[in-house]
């Protein structure tokens, strides 16, 4: 509102308070006393005014917000606060995939050679796309006159070529990539010295200035307008600097982003090598593609990777470059040797949960040791990049509800029951660092439909093993998660799937299953009711760190596999406490065949009945109620 005295009140935004301090100012002058201001033509005036005093102060608010890395919303904005911070947002990723290829020739060349971007093509969903050798590779004969090399990295995209000629006196060349698709990391720079001299020289791109000096041939990467990338050369003191005349040729693969992740069927487009008999062995389907960094990302990253400073001291450090580089990763976790168990000393260990399947191959890893932490690494320090460890969450809800109460079946509650459980886990769980918290089920439980009324939950904590089968071996199954055990006679916390047993006797049985018995593990089997014991004493419980050890475990059969280590078994625990939690590298998964849901009728009609139990927090409670 206006002053008494005339002044004008500016601390306003809105239209209408503008224009109400507008003519409560004019009101206050002399000149205008008694002047209707709202009923003449002065009020379109009026309103021209407030209308673009409100307009510049939203521009002005705009602008300052696009000053900070917070609140920017416009891409260019976000992108230019993060230089700031000396981040690089990351371009789009091709997929990769790794294949074995075997080349037979009609002759016997002595070495065959692939060359870098040689062409393959890869299906999905009936779309053929191109894929690229990331390097090149030789080939030498092997003892059986055939040519073959292991793990050849394909990058989904096709090739192209900028060329720009240097005009040291244009002050506004600038070399442009203008495809916002290209992989970055499929980038190679060269600088032929003119178009009378071939001499070219590859110049590599500057991660860290502490190693570039005014002869280095490095360039320089920054994202400019729309999401493109733009190289810029060294000045002479930074970098060797580009001289009038030089011929720049910018090379890459421009990627078709995530569309081609899962990719597991490739062909040749011609002769491979100059061979045209080549066979092609999937090692590992096409992952980690994906589009340029949203803003959001942007925002996330570059001050962690701030922080970081382009080098791993921290365990955030690691983490904060490994999502920087390698966009395949979900999440990332790290810890120092000394957290693991046993301790490790002198050695880094990083997890990453890949967005496609479970664990990265194995090519997959040994890359990003090399490529990425390798050269970041303290000295004497060694990064080991390892797969997340999975345990599986098991659910036993025993539901009561009041027929009386809904229209639905009780097949459809156990239904809406069942999706509430697996949105539980798909939202709570499946990531590094996230604990079951059992109250929160159960509270969700009673929520998903109006007619249940209570629930009787019990979990259980599930490990798969792959046993030599035949063979004794020892194996260690941490389940980190204390194990109920409330007194030297009480046995039932651990149990297995089926798998078949010899005893001492020399008789193989069936359809055996692991028991603990006061911190031994025992393998058992029924007949009728009653368990036998088929071996005493095949390893030991801790039950206090959660911790199952098997010494002497020589299965005969796992179902119908008599041979190998592919089969897996399972091995499940009773917490100590419903809340569970994983440490370092596991991750919590739930599984659909291991929720069991039972109805309760607990209306008026219910039948009551002793003897039915269900497990919770470790204790056993009755229920008194069974289905209809």
């Amino acid at each position: 509102m206006a002053s008494v005295e005339g002044k004008l009140n500016v601390s306003e935004l809105d239209f209408t308070k503008i224009k109400e301090n507008l003519i409560g100012f004019l009101q206050n002058q002399n000149e205008f006393v008694g002047y209707n201001f709202r009923g003449s033509s002065f009020d379109v005036l009026l309103d021209v005014m407030a209308y673009n005093t409100h307009y510049n102060a939203y521009y002005a608010n705009m602008v300052a917000n696009e000053m900070f890395l917070d609140s920017a919303t416009l891409r260019n904005s976000v992108v230019a606060r993060a230089k700031h911070l000396g981040y690089l947002p990351r371009s789009a990723k091709g997929s990769k995939a790794y294949v074995d290829l075997t080349i037979t020739p009609m002759d016997t060349p002595a070495v065959i050679t692939i060359p870098r971007f040689t062409q393959f093509q890869g299906d999905v969903d009936g779309i053929n796309y191109i894929w690229c050798t990331a390097n090149s590779h030789a080939l030498n004969i092997n003892a059986n006159l055939i040519y073959t090399v292991s793990d050849v990295e394909l990058t989904q995209g096709i090739p192209v070529s900028y060329r720009y000629t240097a005009e040291t006196a244009d002050v506004d060349q600038r070399y442009v990539l203008p495809n916002a698709n290209i992989d970055t990391d499929t980038l190679t720079v060269t600088v032929q010295t003119s178009e009378t001299e071939s001499a070219s020289f590859a110049y590599e791109l500057a991660n860290d200035i502490t190693t570039v000096n005014s002869t280095s041939r490095h360039y320089f990467l920054d994202e400019v307008d729309e999401g493109l990338y733009e190289v810029q050369f060294g000045d002479g003191v930074l970098g060797k600097p580009i001289a009038n005349g030089n011929i720049i040729t910018l090379s890459g693969l421009v990627t078709d982003c995530d569309a081609t992740n899962g990719c597991k069927t490739f062909s040749t487009v011609s002769d491979v090598g100059g061979y045209s008999n080549v066979k092609i062995v999937v090692a590992a389907a096409a992952g980690g593609g994906a589009s340029s960094a949203d803003i959001q990302e942007i925002k996330f990253n570059a001050p962690k990777s701030f922080d970081a400073q382009n080098r791993c001291v921290t365990i955030y450090d690691y983490i904060s470059l490994v999502k920087r580089d390698y966009p395949a990763g979900q999440s990332v976790v790290a810890w120092g040797g000394e957290d693991s168990d046993p301790p490790i000393y002198g050695k880094v260990y990083v997890a990453i949960k890949p967005r496609q399947g479970k664990v990265l191959s194995s090519a997959a890893k040994a890359a990003i040791e090399k490529s990425i932490l390798a050269k970041r690494n303290v000295v004497g320090v060694t990064s080991v990049v390892v797969d997340p460890d999975y345990m599986y969450v098991g659910v036993d809800c025993t539901a009561k509800y009041d027929s009386s109460l809904t229209s639905n079946s009780e097949a459809v509650l156990k239904s809406t029951i069942r999706s509430t459980i697996k949105s539980f886990g798909s939202v709570n769980l499946k990531d590094f660092d996230k604990a079951f918290r059992y109250s929160n089920l159960v509270r969700l439980i009673d929520q998903s439909e109006v007619s249940i009324k209570s629930n009787q939950t019990g979990v259980t904590l599930k490990r798969y093993l792959y046993p030599a089968i035949g063979l004794t071996a020892a194996y260690n199954l941490k389940f980190s998660n204390e194990i109920y055990h409330p007194s030297n006679t009480f046995w039932g916390s651990i149990t297995s799937s089926k798998f078949t047993y010899r005893d001492n006797a020399n008789t193989v049985w069936e359809d055996c299953r692991f028991q603990d018995s006061d911190g031994y593990i025992q393998v058992y089997r029924k007949f009728g009711t009653e368990r036998i014991l088929v071996a005493n004493n095949i390893g030991t419980v801790s039950y206090g760190v959660g911790e199952v050890k098997l010494t002497g475990f020589k299965p005969e059969a796992i179902g119908t596999i008599i041979t190998g280590n592919s089969e897996p078994m399972s091995v499940s625990i009773v917490p100590a406490s419903s809340d569970m939690k994983p440490v370092r590298e596991q991750i919590l998964l739930m599984e659909d065949s291991d929720i069991l849901v039972t109805m309760l009728d607990d209306s008026p009609s219910g039948t009551y009945v002793s003897g039915v139990h269900s497990k919770v927090d470790g204790s056993t409670l009755r229920t008194g109620y069974e289905t209809k």
